[in-house]
């Protein structure tokens, strides 16, 4: 068992989880931003919802909804590749080889 990685402060909460947890609610939130432009782009076509983020003009416009859901891809990704690192920099390696002497001897208490 030499050589592994034990990960300090195991059972509490630190930054790398709170990190993963908002990385997780910004995907989630970059998924329902991309429902939202197809929903956008089928039914509406050409109504655009974020202009700074739509590429053409009228009548072939898009909503700019996918466009902001690739950046908050981009900056959830970050979030997790940060989180990532955090738990590389608290993991610590332990050598756990170790010699044990064990008394197989007749100890008896009456």
């Amino acid at each position: 068992m030499s050589g592994q990685n034990v990960r300090s402060g195991v059972g509490n909460r630190d930054t790398a989880d709170y990190l993963e947890l908002a990385a997780n609610v910004v995907y989630a939130s970059a998924g329902v931003l991309f429902l939202l432009g197809l929903y956008f782009d089928w039914q509406r076509q050409g109504e655009i919802v974020i202009s700074q983020f739509a590429l053409a003009d009228e009548p072939n416009a898009n909503s700019g909804l996918f466009i902001l859901a690739i950046l908050v891809l981009i900056v959830g990704y970050l979030l997790s590749t940060v989180a990532d690192k955090v738990v590389e920099w608290q993991t610590e390696e332990v050598d756990q080889t170790q010699e044990w002497t064990v008394d197989v001897g007749g100890s008896s208490e009456d």
